[in-house]
């Protein structure tokens, strides 16, 4: 890829006389401390830049831009384009010419007598940047004789000087930069664009004797016709441009921060976060027991009939089934690698994980320039699952494990140790530098953090979008998100992987037929196109029996907990799930408070990580046992329970707790499903599968869930989803398209793509008492407080050393801190607060028999949130 830089002095020839940062001893005068040039500056980004585009492919991805969105420009109109892209980062902080950020921020008074801004810009230079950028290019786009060419490049101008404006904030919306432009007496709106036009036309004249060649400010008509030009009547043009623009952003954000922390901290970046070779990882996969299993089954067994499969018995034929699935997804794939969007559905306890884990193997092996896996999970437990789960397979390799990190609020910033082998600020620098831009091989995080850099408009949001571009991203359970999101979940999807050159690998035993919702049918494969007959086979379909008749009664929590203490005599394991937090916390004290001849166990999302552990280490120890859980139970732990019961909820949520009972086909499950929380107040997000003709609550539901015939299930929900797409109110997605993500109205995006929406107002709550986490480790709240306080309060600390330090602690602090509802009051001497933070030193008085009581936050003093 040939880059053409600009020559910054032929821009503006004072760039000579600028600095760009300072550093030194903060003792030391302005003058005296050691500054870094503009030019220098700029020529250490370029080089940033291009390595990151060299390293991480990112050629690849412009050309695919070019060839989607400008299908029908001239190799002469591709290559101006090219020079405008390219020098965004050449522009970018040529605003620091400005006299009163040189004075104010670097103590340099070259530049005395020279054009000052007025005090609406002050010592700002991104809006400056911007303008100049403008000015320099629209001039030289005036000169292109295609008409249309001209328009679209001119297009690109604007779009590309919002991006350098927006690049030490947040993406916000590029209309309202646009309307900045108007002059005092044209909008009530902000006009800083205005004031930066305003000191450029007085810089110009006053220094150079020339006028500004072009209006920057678009009137009204105009901005409607540049909307419709950029955006179109296509979903798919439009998502092209709005990944175009998160990607530059996101170049021109990583290239600053890494050019800045060379300059400030002497940390040079070597790697930018690619896979360069799997060959040693691949190798040691393969090695596995399971691997040369599999692979001894593939040469000598593969592919069995069906019909010889289904005579077999339940516990005999599951690995073989599982190989078979296994095998017919590796092969589909090889069959279709030049496809981008590939569905996994295998039934519960088929062994997705270790198939998509091969299939991630196989198109880093087979797809030139793909560089980089992310794994992607619903939830947190899930992640530290599988997280342990290649630390088995890969023997805890330190080579390895070394490439693979973990992106959540529960896990410590991964250190790894190079050059920087003591803990100084360099250290500190290069592990947040590291996590700010996700620079691991391979990421395992959340479906919250994913869509964070999918759609967020804050600035640390878009940090790590240039890290999807060639990549493999394994996305587990997307029916784990809201169905109102997935007409636009899987257009942007489709959009984003044909242009980044992703590989998106969607597996769920319950997955919607998402094609469905777009007209665009490409780039999909089934990767398993005969799973009815792995459904259907009695080892999946009959391992567990689903029992309705607490169905016909109005549940009560006494008549449960009768009908539990039957079971409990046949010494088995039983897993009791709530979808209301409330109700699992009353039926456990029940329980307890009942002489019962087994341990009683519970679990919620307010469980730690450590709590969850010992709840499973206890669970695979014990014969007979009770464990009392939310939802939380339902995906990312792994047990193996004899007898389950449910309050009804989703028909997926059903699937996925069965896929909780006799996973191992030593017996006969059984599940008893009763109704005893309205799952409509539990959720509140509109989800239409909570809807009472969509549950286990009706005769074709039950069938469905028994024969596994989820198609039929997911058809009617589709059906309503695509009808409600096209009705004209706020969920229609041509208008969501065409006027928000096609018009590069971010906040309004990441405003809609958000996952979790929580209607009660919350507050966080830090119990403090002593955590017994072994025989020979303890933790004390009292402690890690403290240390959280002393942070904070720490002003003297390196930035990048408390952001690491205050990431580690904050993950201590997990195990202490809970969501209590605001208007809960408590005694005003037992507390003290943080921030949003509310510390309570005896935290054990809030806890009934090893369970948060929250009751006991309904009384005490007076306090008002």
């Amino acid at each position: 890829m040939n880059i053409e830089f600009i020559d910054l002095t032929e821009v503006q020839k004072d760039v000579v006389h600028c600095y760009a940062h300072r550093t030194g001893n903060e003792k030391k005068s302005m003058e005296q401390r050691q500054k870094e040039t503009l030019i220098e500056h700029t020529e250490l980004c370029q080089q940033y830049y291009e390595k990151i585009v060299e390293h991480k492919q990112i050629q690849v991805v412009f050309e695919q831009f070019e060839k989607l969105y400008f299908s029908d420009m001239s190799r002469e109109g591709i290559h101006f384009f090219e020079t405008m892209r390219d020098n965004v980062i050449t522009f970018h902080d040529i605003g620091k010419i400005n006299p009163r950020f040189q004075e104010k921020n670097m103590g340099n008074y070259e530049l005395k007598g020279k054009a000052r801004p007025d005090n609406s810009v002050g010592s700002k230079h991104s809006i400056l940047s911007s303008v100049l950028y403008l000015d320099y290019f629209l001039d030289r786009v005036s000169q292109i004789e295609n008409l249309e060419e001209r328009k679209s490049l001119r297009d690109l101008a604007y779009i590309h000087s919002f991006l350098i404006a927006k690049h030490h904030g947040a993406l916000t919306d590029f209309q309202t930069y646009l309307d900045s432009f108007a002059s005092l007496n044209d909008t009530e709106g902000t006009v800083l664009g205005w004031h930066a036009q305003q000191w450029l036309k007085k810089w110009k004249e006053e220094n150079e004797n020339q006028k500004v060649r072009k209006k920057v400010y678009l009137k009204k008509d105009k901005q409607e016709d540049m909307f419709e030009r950029i955006s179109g009547d296509d979903a798919s043009r439009q998502v092209y441009l709005f990944g175009y623009t998160r990607l530059l952003f996101s170049l021109l954000v990583a290239v600053d921060y890494y050019a800045t922390s060379d300059y400030m901290n002497g940390i040079k970046l070597k790697a930018f976060g690619q896979l360069d070779d799997i060959s040693n990882i691949i190798q040691a996969y393969e090695k596995t027991g399971t691997q040369q299993s599999i692979r001894e089954y593939e040469k000598t067994k593969y592919p069995q009939r069906r019909e010889r499969l289904v005579k077999k018995k339940k516990a005999d034929v599951i690995n073989d089934l599982r190989t078979e699935m296994f095998l017919d997804a590796e092969n589909t794939l090889k069959e279709h690698i030049n496809d981008h969007i590939f569905y996994l559905e295998e039934p519960t306890g088929a062994g997705k994980s270790n198939t998509a884990l091969n299939l991630s193997f196989q198109i880093i092996k087979k797809v030139k320039n793909i560089n980089k896996i992310f794994y992607i999970y619903p939830f947190n437990t899930l992640v530290d699952q599988n997280i342990e789960n290649l630390g088995k397979i890969f023997g805890n390799q330190k080579d390895i494990m070394n490439q693979i990190a973990v992106v959540n609020s529960l896990v410590p910033m991964k250190e790894e140790k190079d050059e920087y082998e003591d803990k100084t600020k360099k250290f500190y620098q290069k592990v947040l530098l590291d996590r700010q831009f996700l620079n691991y091989p391979i990421v395992l995080s959340t479906h919250v953090t994913w869509f964070k850099t999918l759609f967020g408009h804050e600035k640390e949001d878009v940090f790590a979008f240039h890290q999807l571009c060639n990549s493999v991203i394994v996305l587990d359970e997307i029916q784990s998100y809201k169905n109102a999101l997935w007409s636009e979940i899987i257009t942007f999807l489709k959009g984003y992987a044909k242009l980044l050159n992703m590989k998106i690998i969607i597996m769920s035993a319950t997955l919607p037929n998402l094609e469905a919702l777009t007209d665009d049918k490409e780039d999909a494969v089934n990767l398993i196109p005969q799973k009815e007959s792995y459904f259907k086979h009695p080892v999946f379909a009959e391992r567990v029996i689903p029992d309705y008749s607490l169905l016909k009664q109005k549940m009560t929590l006494e008549i449960l907990c009768e009908h539990v203490q039957k079971q409990v005599l046949r010494k088995k394991k039983i897993l009791i799930e709530f979808i209301s937090k409330k109700s699992a916390e009353k039926f456990y004290g029940m329980l307890t408070d009942t002489e019962i001849d087994c341990e009683t166990l519970f679990m919620s999302g307010d469980s730690s990580i450590w709590e969850r552990q010992k709840i499973i280490e206890k669970l695979s120890k014990l014969k007979s046992v009770i464990l009392v859980a939310t939802q939380v139970i339902e995906a990312g732990v792994d047990i193996d329970m004899d007898i389950g019961y449910k309050d009804c909820s989703k028909l997926d949520s059903e699937e996925q707790f069965m896929g909780r009972i006799n996973r191992s086909c030593k017996g006969e499950g059984i599940v008893y499903f009763f109704n005893l929380d309205s799952a409509r107040m539990v959720y509140k997000d509109g989800d239409i599968r909570v809807d009472t003709e969509f549950t286990v609550m009706k005769t074709d539901m039950q069938e469905i869930l028994r024969t596994k015939n989820f198609s039929d299930y997911y058809g009617e929900i589709l059906e309503i989803e695509r009808n409600n797409k096209k009705s004209e109110n706020e969920n229609n997605i041509v208008h969501f398209f065409k006027k928000e993500v096609g018009q590069l109205a971010y906040p309004k995006v990441s405003d809609k793509m958000h996952l979790i929406d929580e209607q009660r107002e919350m507050m966080n709550v830090f119990l403090s008492r002593t955590l017994t986490l072994s025989a020979t480790e303890k933790i004390c709240g009292d402690e890690i407080w403290q240390e959280y306080e002393s942070l904070l309060h720490d002003q003297g600390r390196d930035y990048s050393e408390q952001r690491v330090r205050l990431h580690e602690i904050k993950c201590k602090m997990k195990m202490f801190v809970y969501q209590i509802e605001k208007g809960n009051t408590f005694a005003w001497d037992e507390y003290e607060a943080i921030g949003d933070i509310y510390f309570i030193k005896d935290g054990d008085s809030y806890f009934e028999n090893g369970v948060l009581n929250r009751e006991k936050f309904g009384t005490g003093g007076e306090m008002f949130f």
